[in-house]
Formats: C-alpha cells, sequence, structure tokens
C-alpha cells in the first residue's frame, strides 16, 4: 500500500514571519512535523510542499522530497485540499507514484503524539473509512451561542434548542490539522464539490487527543509560547 505524507507550507505568513520555520528549541518548527512523519512504519513518501525557497532549503536538510507549490495554489484563499491534488498528480505524472491514502500534516504544528500518525491509519484502514483525523472536544457548544445583529441585539444561533445544561449535550469535538488521512480516491473525486470537508468524504473516523498540546496550531505569537510551555512540561 503507497502511504504519502504531504506537509504543506507556505510562505508569507503575516501574524508570525516565517512561522513554519521560526525556530523551536533548536529547530525549524516545520522540522518537528518532517520528524514525526520519518518516524511512521506506515508511510512511504513525504513530500513537502512549498512556494518558498527558505522552507525548501530546510526541508532538503532533512532528505525529503520537495515540491513546487504553483503560485494559485500558494495564496490565502486557496483550499489546502487543492495542493494536496497537486501534489497526488505531479507524483503520478512524473515518478508513476499512485497513493492509495494521503496523510496532511500541518507544519506548525510541533507536538504529536508519537506514534499517533500509524494509529490514525490503522484506524482508518480498519474501519474502511474514508478518512481518518486527530480532533479534540470542546467545551462550549453551539447551544449556547448567539447571533449579533448591526444593532447589537443577540439572537440564537441554533433555533428550538431544547437544553442548555453541559451535561445534557452530547460530546463536540473538532479537528484539530494535527494528523489528517484520507483516501487518495476520496480526495481526488470532491474536486468539484462544494461544502466543508467534502475532501474526507462521508464516513470519517476521529481519534481524539488525550491531551490539548497535540492540538496546538503555531500561528502568532501567543501560539508560540503556548506551544514552547508544552513542550517543556
Amino acid at each position: 500500500m503507497n502511504i504519502l505524507c504531504i506537509i504543506p507550507a507556505r510562505g508569507g505568513s503575516k501574524r508570525l514571519k516565517d512561522k513554519n520555520i521560526i525556530p523551536f528549541f533548536g529547530k525549524p518548527i516545520i522540522a518537528y512535523a518532517i520528524e514525526a512523519a520519518l518516524q511512521s512504519h506506515m508511510v512511504n513518501k513525504i513530500v513537502i510542499s512549498t512556494d518558498d525557497e527558505k522552507i525548501a532549503r530546510v526541508a532538503m536538510k532533512y532528505d525529503v522530497q520537495v515540491v513546487k507549490r504553483p503560485k494559485e495554489y500558494s495564496t490565502d484563499t486557496a483550499p489546502i485540499e487543492q495542493a494536496l491534488r497537486h501534489v497526488v498528480r505531479l507524483l503520478k505524472g512524473e515518478e508513476g507514484y499512485l497513493a492509495d491514502i494521503v496523510v496532511w500534516l500541518q507544519a506548525n504544528i510541533p507536538i504529536r503524539k508519537k506514534g499517533q500518525i500509524d494509529q490514525v491509519l490503522r484506524e482508518m484502514i480498519r474501519k474502511d473509512a474514508d478518512s481518518a483525523v486527530t480532533v479534540y472536544p470542546v467545551s462550549q457548544y453551539p447551544q449556547w451561542m448567539k447571533r449579533m445583529d448591526k444593532k447589537g441585539l443577540l439572537s440564537p444561533f441554533l433555533k428550538n434548542v431544547k437544553t442548555y445544561r453541559a451535561q445534557d449535550v452530547k460530546p463536540m469535538y473538532l479537528l484539530d490539522g494535527a494528523i489528517v488521512a484520507m483516501k487518495r480516491n476520496v480526495l481526488m473525486r470532491s474536486e468539484n464539490r462544494s461544502g466543508v470537508h467534502t475532501f474526507l468524504g462521508k464516513r470519517m473516523v476521529g481519534i481524539i487527543q488525550e491531551d490539548r498540546k497535540y492540538s496546538i496550531e503555531v500561528d502568532d505569537g501567543d501560539d508560540l509560547n503556548l506551544a514552547r510551555y508544552y513542550f517543556k512540561r
């Protein structure tokens, strides 16, 4: 089985300059995602998709393949799945490599549980799912949320809510982006479909994070300080 890991990493971050290669305890932050992929016993190809030469130079030090991301897939508004599909097509066309499963790791998440990539993959395969993702439980629920109009007046986000007590609400989870695995055919066939996370298919398995530290995405200085705190724990 061909399992491809793609680590997309754009340059030109606005809130935190060079966030994907910012120093983090002696290494560029992207190094932690690369090392996690290298430690997997199931991933057999690793590709960094980037539009940035500095990121490419860092990646090449770790002996992983670098793919130049086209400008149209490198904008602030370009969906990440476009970059994933670009890599899949390029590898098939230039190398004859056809992935069965695609693993997406975010470059700016430095703390991952050891062995969790393989755990996610095994769960996906065992349950014959379209995708498998890491998630974390939320403590704030849509039932409690309000919309605000231009006059500052609030109205319920959800209609016909019958309970507001936390103990009466079923657990809810957010995708944290730490590890996302999907069938290649599900990714490719969803190209012209609209909606949230359509590229993950209909049958999605969730792997609950044991600790919130595994879900820290570094986008600004506060995130960076939080990640540093948890990394030293």
